[in-house]
């Protein structure tokens, strides 16, 4: 089961967030996903995502 849905934000083990794109399987059955930072796109593997904490604006 996919851990993140497309349009999540998320932190990469590296620390930069970005967007889901895409989430897709390799062969091996590893999940993967295609992340949006700043216009490029890179693909990684789903241990090394994180959830982005949510920002609460105020009123």
């Amino acid at each position: 089961m996919k851990k993140f849905a497309l349009g999540d934000v998320v932190n990469s083990d590296k620390g930069r967030r970005g967007v889901v794109r895409a989430a897709y399987r390799s062969k091996d059955g590893q999940q993967f996903y295609a992340v949006e930072k700043d216009g490029a796109m890179d693909y990684l593997e789903e241990g090394r995502l994180s959830p982005a904490p949510r920002v609460e604006l105020a009123a």
